[in-house]
């Protein structure tokens, strides 16, 4: 090859700060001596550039290997290759004129050639600010490109602190008139980088985050590639916690929360599905609704068996006890289950004494003491009932008293086993003496009672007086022929049985 023609077809300017293009694009054809395009030779260019003329002195030098392509065209970056001395970024192209010097050989060969020295155009500096010198530099133009890479830019502020600040109150509007959700974006984040995390963030006066909005890549357990968009807001720390999180690049997702209670405020309606497509919601914390009206509580499969039979709540444990609870904390209202068959209503209620009404009327009562009545509102024994009792079948059996007696009033101290008399002289009861009314045993309990009411077995002027049936008495305040049993002054009241007891008859 004798001679080497460069040929100057594009040439641009990419700016990296404000003084400084990052990289200027250069093209040449190589052609042999017959005119023709030198295509895949491997060559060697020296670029230099030269400061003031074509004989200036070269602030910077640097050189390129490549072949040319079938054309014999070089394609090259100056600022890009070898650097044999001088800096790229340290030109002031706007101080002086510059001019390039090309030089070529064919890789191998022992000397450079001379390919020309010509002055840049004006197109690198095309936005190049020619006003002051601070402003030297500031804004680039790259074809129909405009860009700014010397700090940060204002808009109605002369302190921005971001690559791009607005004023107070000031705001920035984006419109469109696309329609779709692939082709409407007015804004874009972009990831450009595996473990990027693009997102809005809502700061305080003090520039702390508050609130932000953020979609990023994850890897999950085990080692699955996860991805979602999420709301954080801050903890009582001020630290960001993720609240509400979407997961995206799947045909179905699972809404989630974290740290976060969900609320429906204001509002009556919580629907799942449609009224084509019923829907199911099915909660991991152990509660199911299912779009039949239905509802489950509990560790039951309720997908696959669902509630039972015509239940419309059933609450489920398989291996622990179950329990509803229906609080009133406050402790002064009624709690209640209301239970309504067409018009006709049953109660249980519970305001410190359990009942259970129907159409209003108490029914059944446990009071807080322990006492039940039936039919009775103010129960005063352990069962209380007003009305008849019927065994229809079987035995009635009476457990823990002693005969059948009343609650009689007594003149005096009377302890249990007594025999107790009437004075005939007064009609006060006493501890039996000669030519008393015999009246019975006393004693502490019962089998039946006549005549009781609510706190009189504390009443020191009563004494409960057995006058039928098996006690215990004080056989030294009676009479003993054998097993027959008298009073004092010989009126006979009953036999010793072999137990112990009297029998009174």
């Amino acid at each position: 090859m004798k001679r080497l023609f460069p040929f100057l077809l594009v040439l641009l300017s990419l700016w990296a700060s404000a003084q400084a293009p990052e990289a200027i694009k250069y093209q040449t054809i190589v052609r042999a001596d017959d005119g023709s395009p030198a295509a895949f030779h491997n060559m060697d260019f020296k670029v230099s550039i030269l400061l003031s003329s074509a004989t200036g002195t070269a602030v910077y030098t640097e050189e390129h290997s490549l072949p040319t392509n079938g054309n014999g065209l070089a394609t090259f970056k100056i600022g890009k290759g070898t650097v044999l001395s001088g800096s790229f970024s340290e030109i002031i192209w706007g101080a002086d004129a510059h001019f390039i010097k090309l030089e070529a050989k064919q890789t191998g060969s022992s000397s450079y050639n001379l390919m020309g020295i010509e002055e840049f155009a004006s197109v690198p500096y095309a936005f190049y600010a020619q006003t002051t010198a601070a402003n030297e530099g500031s804004w680039q133009q790259d074809g129909n490109n405009v860009y700014y890479l010397n700090g940060n830019v204002g808009i109605k502020t002369d302190e921005p602190t971001e690559a791009l600040t607005l004023g107070t109150n000031d705001k920035i509007q984006l419109s469109t008139t696309k329609n779709s959700l692939s082709y409407g974006a007015v804004m874009n984040l972009r990831w450009n980088s595996q473990d990027a995390k693009p997102g809005i963030h809502f700061q305080d006066m003090s520039g702390t985050s508050k609130v932000a909005l953020s979609a990023y890549e994850y890897e999950s357990y085990p080692s699955i590639q996860a991805r979602k968009f999420s709301i954080a807001t801050t903890n009582l720390s001020g630290e960001l916690v993720e609240r509400f999180n979407v997961p995206f690049g799947e045909n179905e997702v699972d809404i989630s929360i974290t740290d976060a209670n969900l609320k429906l405020i204001d509002g009556n309606t919580f629907q799942v599905g449609t009224d084509g497509n019923s829907g199911l919601a099915l909660y991991y914390s152990d509660v199911f609704i299912h779009g039949t009206k239905k509802m489950g509580i509990g560790d039951k499969d309720w997908v696959a068996q669902g509630t039972w039979e015509n239940a419309q709540l059933e609450i489920y444990r398989s291996n622990s006890n179950v329990e509803l609870l229906i609080h009133d904390d406050a402790g002064t209202n009624d709690v209640g289950l209301h239970l309504r068959n067409g018009e006709n209503d049953w109660e249980i209620n519970h305001n410190g004494d359990f009942n259970i009404n129907h159409e209003s009327s108490n029914y059944f009562k446990i009071t807080s003491d322990g006492d039940v009545g039936i039919d009775v509102d103010e129960p005063i024994a352990k069962l209380d009932v007003n009305g008849n009792i019927n065994v229809s079948s079987g035995f009635a059996y009476l457990v823990g008293g002693e005969g059948k007696g009343s609650y009689l009033p007594v003149n005096d101290q009377i302890t249990s086993g007594d025999v107790v008399g009437m004075n005939p002289n007064n009609g006060k009861l006493r501890k039996f003496e000669s030519g008393d009314i015999y009246m019975g045993i006393a004693t502490l309990k019962a089998g039946f009672v006549s005549n009781y009411e609510k706190g009189r077995e504390e009443d020191s002027e009563f004494a409960l007086v057995v006058s039928k049936g098996q006690i215990e008495a004080n056989l030294a305040q009676l009479q003993l022929d054998g097993r027959m049993v008298s009073t004092v002054d010989g009126e006979s009241i009953g036999v010793l049985l072999a137990n112990g007891k009297l029998y009174l008859k």
